[in-house]
């Protein structure tokens, strides 16, 4: 009789429990996201004005589309972003020119139909598909520009492939061709 009972306890106080499990749950209310203006002069490392400073720049960005897997025995389909951070506090800076070239050097697509702003510390991406076929040399020319001297925007491609439960990513930084100081 003690087990009878004790099985009907449980399921009461499972029930029970069920029941209170079942209440409704009250969910956070999210604001909205609210910008906050940038205070440059609450950081604590001022400028010493020795920070290399430039006005435009032509990059060269290498961004592998395919790369050669000889396990498999052929090639490693990935896909791929430019993404172009304006570094300056306090200015804004114009890309001009974003150029997708293939690995036989021809151009295959301009990304721009006219110039972007970056504010700031704003960033502009550009993405380049799984299905692209540009090869191994494939790559990105970039110019930008600025109506005063700019710290130089960090301009960087990130390649990511997932195939049959494998993953590869890396990063390639943009180099320097023509520069106006």
């Amino acid at each position: 009789m003690k087990i009878k009972s004790f099985f009907i306890i449980l399921v009461v106080v499972l029930f029970v429990y069920n029941l209170s499990a079942c209440k409704e749950k009250q969910t956070k209310q999210v604001l909205p996201q609210q910008h906050t203006k940038f205070d440059i002069g609450k950081l604590l490392i001022k400028e010493d004005y020795s920070t290399r400073k430039v006005q435009g720049q032509i990059l060269y960005l290498p961004t592998y589309s395919n790369i050669p897997n000889p396990e498999m025995g052929g090639m490693y389909d990935i896909s791929a972003f430019i993404a172009i951070h304006n570094t300056d506090f306090a200015n804004t800076v114009r890309i001009t020119k974003v150029l997708f070239f293939d690995n036989d050097g021809k151009l295959i697509s301009n990304y721009l139909q006219k110039d972007t702003v970056l504010h700031p510390l704003g960033t502009a991406s550009y993405y380049l598909p799984t299905n692209d076929r540009s090869g191994t040399g494939a790559n990105f020319i970039v110019e930008w520009i600025a109506d005063s001297l700019v710290t130089e925007p960090l301009i960087e491609s990130v390649m990511v492939g997932f195939t049959s439960g494998q993953g590869v990513s890396f990063i390639s930084t943009g180099r320097i061709i023509r520069e106006i100081k």
